[in-house]
């Protein structure tokens, strides 16, 4: 049995959040919002999970197809418009790599 051919199936992004939204479904509105503007309306509905938003509102991590990664960090860094900005902290496949180094911080 080969391990070669083992692909991830999801890939996660950590990313700030400006200003502060304690809101997951506006964070995926804005998300989707960048990617129609974009990309247009096909990739606005691209499926995107929002796992975790801290406390504060100023961090959160989302889940997508690793196929569909590179798009929405294209978006995230190209959104001008947005009511909610938000920029890319971290990028991995293996999610307990975003773990921030202040545990406190998530």
């Amino acid at each position: 049995m080969s391990l070669s051919h083992l692909q991830p199936t999801h890939h996660y992004i950590r990313l700030s959040v400006q200003p502060r939204c304690a809101d997951p479904l506006l964070i995926r509105k804005s998300i989707q919002d960048a990617l129609a503007d974009m990309f247009g309306l096909t990739f606005a509905s691209t499926y995107i999970d929002v796992l975790f938003v801290n406390e504060r509102g100023s961090e959160s991590v989302v889940r997508v197809n690793p196929e569909d990664a590179s798009r929405i960090l294209a978006a995230i860094v190209g959104a001008s418009r947005a009511s909610i900005r938000c920029s890319a902290v971290k990028e991995s496949s293996f999610l307990p790599s975003l773990v921030h180094d202040d545990l406190g911080a998530l």
